[in-house]
């Protein structure tokens, strides 16, 4: 196997040194010895606690510890029912009817009603603005059907719909109109805790709900305290400030796998991290220079030597763990005398390009942009890097305004390829750049088709029409390494979610 040289793949030296911070005195009262309080370190704090406006995933983390939605996806994969007792639907997936909880309470003490959750789905879909909306575009009727039934009819078949509503939130429609913008300030949901305070990038403090239908929280209270630096966290960590940390860097897993009182978690995500293009850019519209940046890259180095493992090298945009996954769509060999020979067939003329990147969400995120940009480099390509915390590159992701080539990743909620289908492959009001006729046909073909398997090799061709046209470079499945306090009794999830209502502290 090729391997880069130290030029190309930068050290880590840097995030291992920062272990010295360990010896510093906490700044807060350790999170063990506070009776029923659990502490957790994402790197980034919500962009709102609105769930009508975002679909990030650290939000959603958020947003489902605080709302209900009609079904949830369980740690294994399947559908299970949430605020939704049931569902049914038609043969042709066009209509689905759900069976709605009938002892459900928001955090105010009010009921939640059939009016609520269809008030909810149709704010969404009336608000042009809302990222939300883009889950409901096939969502052509609401209506409701006897006390405790919702029914919708949908302009197209859709056979994972009932994971699609597991990302709609349900909101109380008085408290939300009456309060208008101010309602992210101080919401009400439905789930098994409620807001105590929000301070932005500060903390979310939530409070078990005792009158939640599912029975209350185990733990009392849950803070979401954002913390941007790897190091810092593993430091948190250590320290005692924090309980539990998402994503903990490659370099500091084995130093913190030996620390007393804290054991590391590894799982294997459903989380691939890729690179995508605006191809509506001239330089980046010629699809051999493309290629020539697929080729240019050594992955196997990026995650046996940078990530120490933490990572496969993949083909496809969703990872083994998601249906539609197809083992036959290999990753791209690291070729870069090929990679040399297309960028020379390509016309290329050294124009710079623009790299923008997440420096706060991934693990490593920071030096696996560096090491990618040296691959290119090293075959020729100008790249212009520009690094960016993830609250100021997501909105530009959202909005399609990333118009040189980026880093990002994707990690479908509902743990199905239909939705990086239609996020990133569809053509319509999505955030793809790149329109192929016959992908969008197949993207229809797959909805409509009730047959696992069948449905699988329809996905299958989109991936090989993909890999040929190369609208994305796919990079690494990450696998995610949790540090977590040994008196907690919680595990990670391949699909990232921090789910807490079960979480319990050790005695």
């Amino acid at each position: 196997m090729s391997m880069p040289n130290s030029r190309i793949l930068p050290s880590i030296a840097t995030a291992v040194a920062a272990l010295s911070l360990f010896a510093a005195p906490a700044m807060m009262t350790p999170a063990a010895a506070q009776s029923g309080q659990l502490v957790v370190a994402p790197s980034s704090d919500v962009l709102t606690l609105d769930p009508s406006l975002d679909t990030s995933p650290i939000s959603l983390n958020v947003f489902k510890n605080i709302y209900d939605q009609l079904t949830d996806i369980a740690a294994d994969g399947s559908v299970a029912p949430l605020l939704a007792t049931s569902w049914e639907t038609t043969d042709n997936a066009t209509v689905w009817t759900f069976t709605i909880q009938t002892n459900a309470k928001f955090h105010d003490g009010s009921p939640v009603t059939l009016d609520d959750v269809i008030w909810s789905y149709q704010k969404i879909m009336a608000d042009p603005k809302s990222p939300v909306r883009s889950y409901l575009s096939k969502v052509k009727t609401i209506e409701k059907v006897g006390d405790d039934k919702v029914r919708f009819t949908l302009s197209a078949p859709f056979a994972p719909f009932d994971r699609q509503v597991s990302l709609i939130s349900i909101l109380p429609r008085k408290i939300y109109e009456e309060r208008g913008s101010s309602f992210a300030q101080n919401p009400v949901g439905s789930g098994p805790f409620k807001v105590v305070r929000w301070i932005k990038d500060d903390r979310v403090e939530l409070e078990a709900f005792p009158g939640y239908y599912g029975g209350a929280p185990k733990i009392k209270t849950v803070i979401f305290r954002p913390v941007p630096s790897e190091s810092a966290r593993a430091a948190a960590l250590s320290s005692g400030e924090v309980d539990i940390v998402p994503l903990l860097p490659p370099a500091l897993v084995e130093r913190m796998s030996s620390r007393k009182g804290v054991r590391v978690e590894k799982v294997a995500s459903n989380r691939v991290i890729y690179l995508g293009f605006d191809v509506n850019n001239p330089v980046l519209s010629n699809v051999k220079l493309r290629q020539a940046i697929d080729t240019s890259i050594d992955r196997n180095a990026i995650t046996t030597r940078l990530l120490r493992g933490l990572g496969h090298p993949i083909g496809q945009i969703v990872a083994p763990v998601t249906f539609g996954y197809d083992p036959a769509i290999t990753p791209t060999a690291y070729n870069p005398d090929a990679a040399r020979k297309l960028l020379k067939e390509s016309g290329y003329n050294g124009e710079p390009i623009l790299f923008q990147y997440p420096n706060n969400r991934y693990a490593f995120g920071e030096e696996v942009a560096q090491a990618v940009v040296g691959y290119m480099k090293a075959v020729g390509i100008n790249v212009e890097m520009q690094g960016m915390e993830y609250s100021a590159f997501f909105p530009l992701w959202t909005s399609k305004k990333l118009n040189g080539m980026h880093m990002f990743a994707f990690g479908p909620s509902i743990m199905d390829a239909d939705l990086p289908l239609g996020s990133l492959y569809e053509t319509g009001p999505a955030r793809a750049y790149w329109s192929n006729p016959k992908v969008n046909e197949l993207i229809g073909q797959q909805r409509a088709e009730s047959n696992p398997e069948k449905r699988k090799a329809l996905i299958g061709q989109i991936w090989q029409i993909s890999k040929e046209n190369v609208p994305y470079v796919m990079l690494y499945n990450e696998v995610q390494a949790y540090g977590i306090k040994d008196n907690v009794k919680w595990s990670a999830r391949p699909d990232e979610r921090l789910l807490f209502k079960d979480a319990q502290l050790a005695k």
